[in-house]
């Protein structure tokens, strides 16, 4: 039981690790653009003073296929409208896609060779646990990157599919196959 407390702990840290990582790249990778983009311009101009940390956030999420839910509040002008940036702009590379998987896939590695794992049933049961820390960052990310603009408009990640995909689907996925990869390496 002590063995399953320990690689449950760590597949926690790992997946919040991986998270707060994944952010900080596509933070690097993206800011200077961001910060440039009319959209952003608007944001701050109209709504959020600070709003650039918030749009990364957007492309964060987006770059797990979560789309961003923008609503603009003009009359004859507006409506709600779920958009990807990273597909809709020329200027950001979807090289932004590799990000989040790759780091989720290192952490279930990490957990499988922290915790041993030298068989592929070990792995399937180590990896998921990447999960537990990436999730709730998740929920609390799409929170976060909310931004306001007015009364009725503004944009943030579109939250069920943030929690299911980006909380859940991501990481079990990679966080396993990285555990698998790390049983592999064992043998």
């Amino acid at each position: 039981m002590n063995d399953t407390r320990r690689r449950l702990a760590a597949g926690a840290v790992a997946g919040l690790v991986a998270f707060v990582l994944a952010y900080v790249f596509v933070y690097a990778l993206t800011i200077s653009t961001v910060q440039e983009s009319l959209l952003t311009g608007l944001v701050e101009a109209f709504g959020d003073e600070n709003a650039a940390w918030k749009v990364v956030g957007w492309i964060f999420f987006n770059a797990q296929f979560v789309t961003t839910t923008v609503t603009v509040d003009v009359p004859l002008l507006g409506g709600t409208e779920a958009v990807n940036f990273i597909t809709e702009s020329d200027s950001l590379s979807a090289v932004l896609y590799v990000i989040p998987p790759a780091l989720l896939t290192a952490a279930g590695l990490a957990i499988a060779r922290l915790s041993g794992v030298t068989d592929v049933g070990d792995a399937l049961r180590a990896g998921p646990a990447v999960a537990l820390g990436y999730l709730p960052a998740t929920v609390i990310g799409a929170l976060l990157f909310t931004v306001s603009v007015g009364q009725n408009s503004g944009g943030s990640p579109t939250l069920l599919t943030a929690v299911v995909l980006a909380g859940l689907v991501y990481p079990l996925v990679f966080g396993s196959l990285g555990a698998v990869v790390g049983a592999a390496l064992v043998e």
